[in-house]
């Protein structure tokens, strides 16, 4: 329709020097482009060579794999953590909890004239730990370095966590850029062949303008997916204490998606960390509940003293004193404090049964999802993907060769572009559900796991347990 349209125009003299000048254009844009490509190439180059010069920690993050980033970032962060110091702090406070209460000493005089008669009385006091108040307070002493030790077992998997999503958005965000840059390939083909049938007179200019419309949206999408990819590259490398973000990782897109659905499914190998505080909060509890009931029975106080006895003609008596003070158990101060513990003890068994039932039955539907997702991935792949490169190629051809309209190419190249970023999409949605599963087996909130400042956070919460650790027992 548009070639008989340029047929029957009367200014088709006025286009007669337009074909040259979008010829002119067209070779000045890839002349630029591949200008941009060499020095792209060549700074890339100057910055290999200088790299080479420097620390060994930078030359690793080109090309490095999961496994040496996991540990460069774990070598660096475990550096900036401070569960030495708790460890220290934890074996303080159970050294306190052993101490022995110390005795008292009273002195008692009777008499301060010298013409009569005069007592002086000295005694120590001890208390007498019969009913095992300094075992009891020893054991939460000890829970209480379990649970320190807990907290670095949980820091450690969430520190992995955080990282193998960090390290999967730069993975992803450098698949979609590849991909990306492919079908900016097709879109430079397309214009090409538009305007070399434009400078034959077979079509419109608004059919070039068209097309080139579509080709810069094409490199705008490639420009945001580039600073996509620079922005996770960056995140990721301040793991570490680098602010560089010119390094690359080499998994394919099989391989993601093989990393993505690889999820352990035998729970004896698997620790949920949430349902094991929740146990180590119900021994906290039995512990609380002996403390209370060992403070509750009468602590004896033995005393141990002399006593001098001067009469008024200077005859001096010495006698050994020894007894022993038994308070009365009258009123129970650790009545209603011995039921709370045991509520909150019942409680706590019920919220864990709970947890365990729905925690499984949430992971099990994540994990439907996902096998739901690898045979959409497995069709895209193998069947979509191939078959609308095929119709975009033939539909080129034939527009090459004036069987087809602009709007056609236009229509596969659409179709083209839409089947791959499906197929990141695809890979997106099995990264965010492998990470929600990873982190349900293993007790932590998802999203302390994906939040751009993850990392942060989760030395934001070690540094406040570290300053909030209790001088005294019990606080």
């Amino acid at each position: 329709m548009s070639s008989s349209f340029n047929q029957r125009s009367n200014t088709h003299r006025s286009y007669a020097l337009k074909p040259s000048a979008y010829a002119f254009s067209s070779k000045c844009s890839v002349l630029l482009l591949t200008l941009a490509m060499v020095i792209s190439n060549q700074s890339v180059q100057a910055e290999s060579l200088s790299d080479a010069n420097q620390s060994p920690n930078r030359a690793m993050q080109r090309n490095a794999s999961f496994d040496q980033i996991l540990e460069q970032i774990r070598s660096y962060q475990a550096n900036q953590s401070s569960w030495q110091t708790q460890q220290q702090m934890a074996s303080a406070q159970l050294k306190q909890s052993a101490l022995w209460a110390n005795p008292s000493i009273s002195v008692e005089q009777t008499g301060l004239q010298s013409n009569k008669d005069q007592e002086l009385a000295i005694g120590v006091s001890q208390p007498l730990d019969l009913f095992g108040q300094r075992r009891a307070a020893q054991k939460v002493a000890q829970l209480s370095a379990t649970q320190v030790d807990l907290e670095q077992q949980r820091y450690n998997a969430e520190l992995d966590l955080i990282v193998q999503y960090a390290w999967s958005q730069v993975a992803l965000f450098q698949l979609e850029k590849s991909l990306i840059a492919e079908q900016l390939q097709v879109s430079q083909q397309n214009l090409d062949a538009t305007l070399k049938r434009y400078q034959a007179g077979s079509i419109a200019q608004v059919d070039v303008e068209r097309v080139r419309m579509a080709h810069l949206e094409n490199q705008r999408i490639f420009q945001q997916a580039d600073l996509q990819l620079q922005v996770a590259q960056k995140q990721l490398a301040s793991f570490w204490g680098s602010d560089a973000n010119q390094f690359m990782i080499a998994p394919t897109m099989n391989e993601l998606w093989a990393r993505a659905t690889v999820v352990k499914t035998d729970e004896q190998n698997i620790e949920n960390l949430f349902e094991r505080s929740l146990q180590l909060e119900t021994q906290r509890q039995q512990a609380n509940i002996e403390q209370l009931k060992a403070k509750s029975r009468p602590q004896p106080i033995m005393t141990l003293g002399v006593n001098r006895t001067r009469s008024a003609d200077q005859n001096t008596e010495n006698q050994i004193r020894l007894g022993v003070e038994i308070p009365l158990n009258i009123f129970n101060p650790q009545k209603y404090g011995i039921q709370i513990a045991e509520a909150k003890q019942t409680l706590i068994q019920q919220q864990q049964r709970f947890y365990r039932q729905q925690n499984q039955m949430d992971i099990d539907v994540r994990l439907a999802e996902l096998r739901g997702l690898h045979m959409q991935f497995k069709q895209l792949n193998d069947q979509q993907v191939p078959l609308a490169i095929q119709v975009q190629q033939k539909t080129l051809e034939g527009f090459r060769l004036g069987k087809f309209a602009v709007t056609d190419v236009q229509q596969a190249t659409t179709q083209l572009q839409d089947v791959r970023l499906r197929k990141v999409q695809l890979l997106k949605q099995a990264w965010q559900l492998s990470v929600e599963v990873q982190s349900a087996r293993i007790g932590l909130p998802v999203e302390q796991i994906t939040a751009k400042d993850a990392l942060m956070q989760l030395n934001q919460r070690v540094w406040q347990q570290s300053n909030s650790f209790p001088n005294q027992l019990g606080e």
